[in-house]
């Protein structure tokens, strides 16, 4: 059956006009994280939503207890025991006795045959944008833990780090905790298989707090590692850094590396992505906007539908340039893309709403515009897009 629909040509969510994403939002009755929400009051769910939790609970229940990795490169899931674990790579021995090996820069999710079912609750609430209700249940997991396995013990306080370093990214407020979180577990698992990605995270998290040396240390040391994929990514980073300084051409230079050296590889597509976005953000600020649109669209073409924080990040860039080319329409659909299609994503979906709030007033929508400022303040307090709102800005 499923081979049977494969044949069809199939039309992405994100090529719809502006029309069709409207009727989306409208209709969307239910969302992932309304789903997998247990506490509260009940919600009213249509019959389309409550299917899709059954389907997911069957699936989930219908699977053996097993060792899981999960590629970023091709999205398969791989599924037996894992034999080894290090700070370049996680091997796992499968079923029918063959080895594979994947590289700590290409795992998207793992999953331990130990693990409790909340901690995959929380994982799934953790992508689908769910941030506090994931970080209240890993904290759970924690809590419950106790003294058992270590493998899972230390994975659940990366995941809380990583959350909280999500979370940060919306609200300042959250910065000085995130920052600790992360650097505890940086330090006190030097040869887990998640160091590295640990690496870039309290980079990040050092760099918005203007902790701007550690970050280059941090980054340094993690191009200084065998892994590519995150060779690349610190790449990225460091160029970002000098975008963010002033020193366009240098970070010009520094993304093009990174696309140059990242092309063809299936285990560093998200760094290349990463890369075409700097670049693109380069361009903008030397005032080559249709160069940078280019490059945008690029990314938003070539990019799978599991690179949400990329996808998102393309759309509101690409709503900057057309801004700036006096295109506001064109603008409101590419921020509209981030607010109907990656709201899991709260440091853009916060700007989106922002910027929304501004450009569906003059388009004669006053009552949406109304509903987009509602929601950033509701849902983003703290962001600087809700300061700035504040400010009348």
């Amino acid at each position: 059956m499923l081979a049977e629909v494969d044949r069809y040509p199939r039309i992405r969510v994100r090529d719809l006009p502006i029309e069709g994403l409207l009727l989306m939002k409208s209709l969307r009755t239910f969302t992932m994280t309304e789903l997998c929400h247990t506490s509260g009051e009940p919600r009213s769910v249509s019959h389309a939503g409550i299917l899709l939790a059954v389907l997911c609970f069957l699936a989930v229940a219908s699977e053996a207890r097993a060792d899981q990795v999960t590629r970023k490169s091709d999205g398969a899931t791989l599924r037996g025991e894992f034999t080894d674990m290090t700070v370049e790579s996680v091997s796992i021995k499968l079923s029918n006795g063959k080895l594979e090996s994947v590289p700590v820069s290409d795992i998207r999710n793992v999953r331990f045959d130990a693990e409790p079912a909340l901690m995959s609750q929380a994982q799934v609430n953790e992508r689908s944008g769910a941030l506090d209700v994931a970080l209240e249940k890993y904290q759970q997991v924690q809590s419950e833990l106790g003294g058992g396995d270590k493998r899972v013990s230390a994975e659940v306080q990366f995941l809380i780090a990583r959350t909280l370093v999500k979370l940060s990214e919306a609200d300042p407020a959250k910065q000085p905790e995130a920052l600790k979180s992360i650097q505890e577990f940086r330090t006190g698992f030097p040869t887990n298989f998640r160091f590295l990605e640990a690496c870039l995270l309290e980079a990040e998290s050092s760099s918005r707090a203007g902790d701007t040396a550690n970050a280059q240390t941090l980054l340094q040391q993690v191009q200084a590692s065998s892994v590519k994929g995150f060779q690349l990514q610190a790449g990225v980073q460091l160029g970002r850094l000098l975008l963010s300084s002033g020193d366009v051409n240098g970070a010009s230079i520094a993304f093009d590396q990174v696309v140059q050296q990242s092309t063809g590889d299936t285990s560093a597509t998200t760094a290349m992505f990463d890369g075409m976005l700097g670049k693109a953000m380069c361009q903008l600020q030397q005032g080559q906007v249709d160069q940078a649109i280019s490059a945008l669209d690029d990314v938003i073409f070539k990019a799978g539908d599991a690179d949400t924080r990329v996808l998102a990040e393309a759309w509101n860039k690409k709503g900057d340039c057309l801004r700036q080319k006096n295109s506001p329409k064109g603008a409101m659909m590419a921020y509209l893309h981030v607010d109907v299609l990656y709201a899991s994503e709260p440091a853009e979906h916060a700007q989106a709403l922002y910027r929304l709030s501004q450009l569906w007033g003059p388009a004669g929508h006053a009552d949406r515009a109304d509903d987009a400022a509602g929601r950033l303040l509701e849902k983003y307090p703290n962001s600087t897009w809700a300061k700035q709102m504040r400010a009348g800005n």
